[in-house]
């Protein structure tokens, strides 16, 4: 007897038990605050070497060089782009046999996170005297991607007296 009433009374209890909530639960938000540094990144080449040839400079001394003193000028621009290791080389000329304008196309590069601005500068670092008129393109809108800009400087052919000629220049970004 004793027997059926303990099988009774798990029989009956077992119903409860199925009834009642599974494990104890809980619960709770969490929030996760990210603070990311403002950064610049500036790419650039710190030693370009420009090897040019007559059909280049010539015209760049005579404005009217034909092929029977001098070669056809080149005026096939170079491409290449800054991590691919290339410079571009464009010549403009501002004034036939004066101060032709070299351009060094994606001779460097930035990259910025949180900043609403840029401002690129270049300072000349004691360049030759046939140098002049440093610029710097300006890239002013900031982007994580990769963007490339020129470097430009006229060379004053009056004044070069050697077959060597140095630009020397420190390029800077700011971001505000």
């Amino acid at each position: 007897m004793t027997f059926l009433k303990r099988t009774a009374l798990t029989v009956g209890l077992l119903p409860a038990f199925m009834l009642a909530p599974a494990a104890n639960s809980a619960s709770l938000d969490v929030d996760v605050d990210i603070s990311l540094p403002n950064v610049v990144i500036l790419y650039g080449y710190t030693d370009i070497d420009l090897t040019m040839t007559a059909d280049q400079f010539g015209p760049l001394l005579d404005s009217n060089c034909t092929a029977d003193d001098c070669s056809v000028a080149d005026t096939n621009p170079k491409s290449g782009v800054l991590d691919g290791g290339t410079v571009d080389l464009a010549f403009t000329n501002n004034a036939a046999g004066t101060n032709p304008t070299i351009t060094l196309d994606n001779s460097w590069g930035v990259r910025s996170f949180g900043y609403t601005a840029l401002t690129p500068t270049i300072t000349d670092n004691g360049s030759d005297a046939p140098v002049g008129n440093l610029a710097i393109e300006q890239i002013t809108t900031p982007s994580a991607s990769l963007q490339t800009g020129s470097v430009s400087f006229d060379l004053d052919l009056s004044q070069i007296s050697t077959n060597n000629v140095r630009a020397s220049y420190t390029i800077t970004v700011v971001g505000s």
